[in-house]
């Protein structure tokens, strides 16, 4: 199971502009329990993974196969490959598209 689970949930909460209290609310999930779970405290079942996924941004199987769950597999290497590919040439062409409005 992945010990830093917790870290990865805490940094994409954060990413959503979340507070504990927001995703308490979204989760159906106590504070406190969110809290020990992103300090590493507890490891959440499938059910609290279930109840995280949406508010977080994740789908279910992505959050399963993150605790350690479901194995990763190729095709999920391929996948992330493909999407630091296509992120890298969507950064390049807005900084092209910038650098050009820039001239005008």
């Amino acid at each position: 199971m992945n010990n830093n689970l917790g870290v990865i949930l805490r940094a994409r909460r954060r990413e959503k502009g979340l507070t504990l209290v927001d995703l308490s609310k979204l989760s159906g999930l106590h504070t406190a329990h969110i809290g020990r779970i992103e300090r590493g405290e507890r490891f959440p079942t499938g059910r609290t993974l279930k109840k995280l996924a949406e508010p977080l941004g994740f789908s279910e199987l992505e959050l399963c196969k993150l605790a350690g769950f479901i194995p990763r597999d190729a095709a999920d290497d391929r996948l992330d490959r493909f999407k630091k590919s296509v992120k890298k040439e969507i950064i390049e062409t807005l900084v092209n598209l910038g650098e050009r409005i820039d001239r005008l």
